[in-house]
């Protein structure tokens, strides 16, 4: 309650078409108030949405109306006037007061005398803390503000860390600094009375700044004070007028920079108004491209929402293609995977290419919200790209989802820089989630390309809140081989998958024989995937060359199950080599697990992988494997437990052999120690890569661990 007579705090909010935030922020003014003595003083710039309501919800507010928007430094000295209070507090409309602040921030004040201003935290709506305690303002502040572009991209920059002081307290003791944001500090009347009130110079924007080099001239102490907080909702009022916002932001800061430097030469004064002008050029022109776009809502109370009201999290998944292959198997799962109770998933997916196989068909119309991009393909062109990010910014425009979660380089370059471009132009926040199945840093492109490469996704990894590695693995390339971000950012989540069918696959056993014609005594060797490049089959086919003239008894045959680009180019490779008689090429096969019931051993000869599918299929089907040292493929097989075959050009493992890339008399004598290996001891094997992978990569597995990160990006945020 507030009782009159005994007012000893004035809270001055300046309203401009914010009254819907503006009541949900007086309901949180009076719950943390409690019995303080306090006076509400409301000053309204002219509103059109029914202001109105504010007296018939809280007819005890002192409201005062405008006929026109006289500013925001003129309204607050209007309420400064008419107000007597020994503190006063400014609070923006969009603002919740979090419990405790008022005892917390006027105590503060009462042991301290000295301090004019202080300013309390305040949280973004997501939870994380604004940088509302800054330096005052340089040349390079318009480059490295707060919420500019360069900042997002580069949030350590040396220059955003000298000029936001909040990054450095500890968020328990108070620090002294130039000066602290108007959305919400408390001032001590004497110190008004002895500096004065605002420059209403000022319409909008950097008043607070020079008010606060004022105290500080005067011998005021300006004090950022970390255990008062609110939650501010940047940019409700000013949100209503983008562009008059953005021409009274730049006329501010100029105006700023002329009142505290009266002796700058001319040449840097016109430097200073060149530089703003041509800043305000491009926020106009980028405001002007995307008021197409409907800004999107908010609604205060869903940032301290309770556990039991949690809303439905929505997610915005996005993969280039869905070709045949782990990623799309991956994507199948969690698109349709996730609880529908608290998620919901919007699947944006782009075209594959003639020569690839399409898995579509996993979802068979469970589909209830997908977007086909056509323009979004594995080709590298910037012309297609910008299209695609264009597009994926309207999407996001249209269901604005809490995280946008990535796959696949393409769709992770495209629809993260959509997201970092819709954050800034709306000021949201929209979590950004990557996993990589691989990566194209290595056997792809020339050096100079890979180079390339990594450089921008050290960039785009700036932004992104969570980076997932498929392997341990894949976490340390990551971290120390490439440096695309801190282990910190990276978690490991591994794959999962519907391993049932590969667990019951003997149940085939003999029809893929049967099919091609081959009888059950012929050494079946396989390699399953896309005839691409960077599955090196060429050095498949050398090994078998090797493996047949080192054993020219054996009847052997090798099946190369897939196809893609390279087939033509492949089938010829093997005709050279007068492999022909021994390989068979059977294109995409569905029914993999067809395929597995009678191979006797699964060959990988890649040269860069993330976590293969086809091993960890091959594992649960019984089938031994063998595979390069590449990428995630060491996490799988295990730790090396022959030391008998040291030097011999393989490994054996725990649960398979590994040879080096590019060798391929070593990939052949591993082929054949598994031939001539010891029964038991290979079914030993077996049957750990078997229990391995069951315990490891089963699809509910997966599903909880992407569910409780999605859980902890958003509902943790006030915990």
């Amino acid at each position: 309650m507030i009782h009159k007579g005994q007012t000893f705090i004035d809270i001055i909010i300046i309203n401009y078409n914010s009254t819907d935030f503006l009541l949900e922020c007086l309901d949180s003014v009076y719950e943390s108030l409690g019995e303080y003595p306090a006076t509400l003083r409301i000053q309204d710039n002219a509103s059109s949405d029914r202001v109105e309501r504010i007296i018939e919800r809280f007819p005890e507010v002192i409201l005062t109306r405008n006929e026109r928007n006289i500013g925001f430094a003129a309204a607050v000295n209007q309420a400064l006037k008419q107000s007597t209070s020994p503190y006063v507090i400014l609070l923006n409309p969009d603002s919740y007061v979090l419990k405790d602040f008022f005892h917390n921030i006027v105590t503060f004040m009462d042991m301290n005398p000295q301090i004019g201003i202080a300013g309390p935290r305040i949280l973004d709506g997501d939870g994380s803390v604004q940088g509302s305690a800054r330096s005052f303002p340089t040349a390079l502040t318009s480059l490295f503000g707060r919420s500019s572009l360069l900042t997002r991209l580069f949030p350590n920059n040396p220059i955003t860390s000298a000029n936001l002081l909040t990054s450095r307290c500890d968020g328990v003791h108070s620090m002294e600094v130039d000066w602290v944001s108007g959305a919400c500090m408390i001032v001590r009347r004497k110190a008004i009375d002895d500096v004065g009130v605002f420059d209403e110079r000022f319409f909008m924007y950097w008043e607070d700044a020079d008010w606060c080099r004022r105290m500080r001239d005067a011998g005021w102490k300006v004090v950022y004070f970390p255990r008062a907080s609110v939650v501010h909702y940047v940019g409700g009022s000013s949100n209503q007028i983008i562009l008059k916002s953005q021409i009274a932001f730049h006329k501010s800061a100029y105006l700023l920079f002329e009142k505290h430097n009266p002796s700058a030469p001319l040449f840097l004064k016109i430097g200073v108004m060149v530089g703003l002008f041509y800043r305000l050029c491009l926020i106009a022109a980028s405001s002007i491209q995307f008021l197409q776009f409907r800004m999107p809502e908010k609604r205060l109370t869903a940032v301290v929402a309770d556990e039991d009201n949690r809303r439905k999290i929505k997610i915005l998944r996005t993969i280039a293609r869905l070709n045949i292959g782990g990623p799309a198997i991956h994507v199948h799962l969690l698109t349709t995977g996730l609880n529908p109770d608290h998620f919901e998933t919007i699947l944006v997916t782009g075209s594959i290419s003639e020569q690839e196989g399409d898995m579509s068909y996993l979802f068979h119309g469970d589909l209830h919200h997908h977007c086909r991009i056509s323009v979004l393909q594995r080709d590298i062109s910037i012309t297609m790209d910008i299209r695609v990010i264009y597009r994926i910014f309207k999407l996001l425009c249209q269901h604005r989802p809490d995280v946008v979660h990535t796959h696949t380089a393409k769709a992770g370059f495209t629809a993260r820089m959509a997201v970092l471009l819709y954050n800034l132009v709306f000021r949201e926040r929209i979590r950004i989630v990557h996993t990589f199945h691989g990566h194209v840093f290595e056997g792809y492109f020339n050096k100079l390309k890979s180079a390339l490469f990594v450089h921008i996704e050290r960039l785009i990894a700036r932004g992104t809140d969570m980076i997932i590695a498929i392997s341990e693995s894949q976490q340390q390339d990551l971290a120390e081989k490439y440096h695309i971000a801190p282990s910190e950012k990276i978690r490991i989540i591994e794959l999962g998958f519907d391993l049932e069918p590969f667990l019951s696959a003997h149940i085939f056993k003999g029809c893929f024989r049967k099919k091609l014609g081959i009888c059950d005594t012929t050494l079946l060797i396989g390699i399953i995937g896309r005839l691409v490049p960077i599955k090196n089959h060429e050095m498949f086919f050398d090994a078998a060359d090797l493996f047949l003239k080192a054993n020219p008894a054996c009847d052997v045959k090798f099946v190369v199950v897939g196809d893609g680009e390279r087939r033509t180019r492949l089938e010829e490779y093997c005709r050279e080599r007068k492999l022909d008689r021994h390989t068979i090429f059977c294109g995409w096969i569905r029914n993999v697990s067809f395929v597995y019931a009678d191979l006797d051993i699964l060959a990988l000869s890649s040269l860069n992988e993330g976590t293969p599918v086809s091993i960890i299929e091959a594992m649960a089907s019984s089938v031994p494997v063998i595979a390069t040292q590449v990428g995630g493929i060491q996490d799988l097989m295990g730790k090396p437990v022959d030391d008998s075959v040291e030097n011999c050009g393989f490994t054996v493992c725990e649960r398979g052999i590994i040879c080096s890339t590019q060798d391929s008399p070593g990939f052949s004598k591993g082929l054949r120690h598994l031939v001539e290996e010891e029964r038991r001891i290979k079914e030993a094997r077996i049957l750990r890569a078997r229990d391995y992978v069951v315990k490891r990569y089963a699809k509910e597995r997966l599903i909880d661990d992407v569910e409780s990160l999605y859980g902890q990006l958003i509902w943790n945020t006030f915990k």
